[in-house]
């Protein structure tokens, strides 16, 4: 998995500016909002990350049909509004299912810290991809993706199974019965995620090694992360109102007690 990252991240130093450009910006918009604030607007949150879980879920489960992809993350959108609660505890589950996966799988040794970075400043002085074959560059390796995932699940062993199953089900109950933390965990966690997927594709953009340096430095990046989700989950719990105290808030204001008293004179 981590030599399909650092080998997209040699080709993607040629891709044209547009393909790299505009997701990194979405992803570190999104992610903002996701992890400062997607308490305040969580259904429209949850929507999007279920629609592109759903996308997901189909590509590694069903195969690489474009059409049943596209109703899987319609379906995985309209999941996440219609039931808020549960989709941020399976949101939750699948996160913590794919961090316990990167632990228990590992990381391969590399040959060394300037044998990654040598093919990207190679690769700047070549001439830059059309849009066309950037894009087909972005697919082929996202494919590339989802069948390395699919491949990791199917060489698990059963203690690991058991430690993946085990993680999805603490999460999975923990959403269900702390709703409130649940959420504000979820999206703070996928919204650093999102910020630091998009920061990767802008550096990357910009001729860095990012998946490389990451590589190297994975404790650091990994408690930057867990700090991360750890400020979003408490600065949304304290700043994000839960829905019943914002529906007795505006149950409770002057004016709606005035509604109610003139109505009560003019029945008398």
């Amino acid at each position: 998995m981590v030599e399909i990252l650092k080998s997209f991240e040699q080709v993607a130093s040629r891709f044209s500016p547009p393909v790299l450009m505009v997701p990194g910006l979405a992803m570190v918009m999104l992610g903002l909002v996701a992890w400062l604030g997607g308490m305040c607007v969580r259904r429209l949150v949850l929507a999007l990350f279920g629609a592109a879980a759903g996308a997901i879920a189909a590509a590694l489960v069903l195969g690489r049909n474009p059409a049943v992809a596209g109703l899987a993350a319609g379906g995985g959108a309209l999941f996440g509004v219609l039931l808020p609660r549960l989709s941020a505890a399976i949101l939750l589950a699948s996160f913590g299912v794919a961090v316990a996966l990167v632990v228990v799988t590992g990381t391969p040794a590399v040959a060394g810290p300037r044998a990654a970075s040598g093919p990207s400043e190679a690769g700047q002085e070549q001439e830059r991809l059309t849009l066309r074959e950037s894009l087909d560059g972005v697919h082929a390796y996202a494919l590339n993706i989802v069948d390395g995932i699919r491949s990791a699940f199917r060489t698990l062993e059963r203690p690991d199974q058991a430690v993946l199953a085990a993680v999805g089900l603490v999460l999975l109950v923990l959403g269900l019965f702390l709703a409130r933390l649940a959420g504000a965990l979820t999206c703070s966690a996928l919204g650093a995620a999102l910020v630091f997927a998009g920061l990767t594709a802008l550096l990357i953009l910009k001729g860095s090694d990012p998946i490389a340096l990451m590589e190297r430095q994975g404790r650091f990046y990994g408690l930057v992360l867990l700090g991360m989700t750890a400020f979003g989950t408490l600065e949304q719990l304290v700043l994000c109102p839960s829905p019943k105290r914002r529906h007795r808030a505006g149950a409770g204001k002057p004016g709606s007690k005035q509604e109610e008293s003139e109505h009560h004179w003019r029945t008398h």
